[in-house]
């Protein structure tokens, strides 16, 4: 907004040179519009001006973005005038490299066959666990639930000295919000009192389009901007999310990310970039997919990783 009005107060305008704002180049492609394409649009709109120079600074440039801020190359295709990859930062140690501890769910599946080999493995207790998972129900809320709820208390939540948080990504806020009731349940059911769950997402939400009505407020108990606040304190350990918080959002404690939802290109790195802030005491980062399959998040990665590696191979122990 600012870069908006900088530009209004400072353009000379030329009506021989303004371009339309309903040129379709610049209208509004989708609702997911975001400040990067907003301020791109402010840029283009009365075209380029000899007394201002702008600066985009993004991990993930959109091919948009490229062609206002970027130069050409040797070959006429825009690109950056400068590259610090995300392989170089995590190289420097600056942020953590989110696909090392990437896994499918179905990874879950190829663990009987290393077990059989595994001396320092427990059969017997081990096959009973896979069994259960094998047999669950893929979309079934209540069993992921299970899923999710387990695998954060027995590995994740030790981690940044026990302050390590989670965040769920799901498809829709219809999602969020009956995550929220089985992710209740549960903790209920089960006596845990270790653990507690927030929810974001906007608008309101019927179920069924039957009342009551659900916001993220009401559910919450607290204000909307009060949440990144109140989950960074230790009273709150998981975070259910439709689309918010999945890009720009900067807390370090997150380390763990399931995923309940089917992520492209750019929206995959910037959703799973919630992980790899740095923080004293946390040393790695978890994902566990629910949906996507590993080649696609690995290609989604690969323009802007410059090289990249997902292990192919199941570790019993990691899991």
């Amino acid at each position: 907004e600012s870069a908006k009005k900088m530009k209004d107060v400072l353009t000379v305008i030329d009506t021989r040179n303004v371009i339309c704002d309903k040129d379709p180049i610049y209208e509004k492609a989708n609702d997911e519009e975001d400040i990067e394409d907003e301020i791109r649009k402010s840029m283009v709109q009365r075209g380029p001006q000899k007394n201002l120079s702008f600066f985009a600074f993004t991990a993930t440039p959109k091919a948009k973005t490229l062609e206002v801020f970027g130069q050409r190359g040797t070959d006429g295709r825009p690109e950056p005038f400068h590259l610090y990859s995300m392989r170089q930062a995590i190289e420097e140690g600056f942020i953590f490299d989110v696909l090392q501890n990437y896994i499918t769910y179905q990874t879950f599946f190829q663990l009987s066959k290393k077990i059989e080999d595994d001396p320092d493995v427990n059969k017997k207790k081990a096959a009973r666990a896979i069994a259960r998972f094998v047999t669950l129900h893929p979309y079934n809320l209540a069993q992921k639930t299970e899923v999710i709820i387990e695998h954060f208390r027995q590995c994740s939540m030790k981690k940044i000295g026990g302050k390590a948080k989670a965040m769920v990504i799901t498809a829709s806020r219809e999602h969020v919000v009956r995550y929220k009731h089985e992710f209740d349940s549960y903790l209920k059911e089960k006596g845990y009192k270790d653990i507690k769950a927030l929810v974001a997402f906007s608008g309101t939400v019927l179920l069924n389009g039957i009342p009551p009505e659900y916001t993220e407020r009401g559910m919450n108990n607290f204000g909307e901007k009060e949440l990144p606040e109140k989950f960074a304190a230790s009273e709150f350990q998981i975070l259910l999310v439709a689309e918010k918080y999945q890009t720009g959002y900067d807390q370090p404690l997150l380390h763990t990310m399931y995923v309940d939802k089917r992520l492209d290109g750019v929206k995959a790195v910037q959703t799973l970039s919630r992980l790899n802030r740095k923080c004293p005491g946390k040393e790695d980062t978890f994902v566990l997919d629910f949906v996507n399959k590993r080649e696609d998040i690995l290609a989604a990665f690969q323009p802007y990783y410059e090289q990249t590696q997902i292990e192919t191979t199941t570790d019993p122990k990691k899991l």
